[in-house]
């Protein structure tokens, strides 16, 4: 199960942000921290257009996926990769945004 909360602070406005169809999408964002602890892991995020901080936290159940996507955020924040958080129905997640549209028209 993958579970996730997004804390802003501060809170955005009425009617600012990018929220389209029920699907909330911030852009440049920079990963400070990537921790793990029991079944969760922990990414403090910072940025964007409307000065975003927060932290997601992410549960895991299965040990070698979690430590899998810890390597990658860790690979993400030493590398000062700008991610995009996404949320949509419940779940969350931060992507390479610039990766993957290369990878789709390159």
């Amino acid at each position: 199960m993958v579970r996730a909360e997004l804390l802003t602070l501060p809170v955005k406005p009425p009617n600012q942000g990018s929220v389209n169809n029920g699907i909330e999408v911030i852009q440049n964002l920079l990963i400070h921290a990537v921790e793990v602890e029991g079944e969760e892991l922990r990414v403090d995020i910072y940025g964007g257009v409307d000065c975003v901080c927060g932290t997601l936290i992410y549960t895991f159940g299965d040990a070698d996926e979690r430590s899998e996507r810890a390597d990658l955020l860790g690979r993400w924040r030493d590398a000062g990769t700008p991610v995009t958080y996404v949320r949509r129905d419940g779940s969350a997640a931060l992507m390479d945004e610039v990766a993957l549209l290369s990878d789709a028209l390159g």
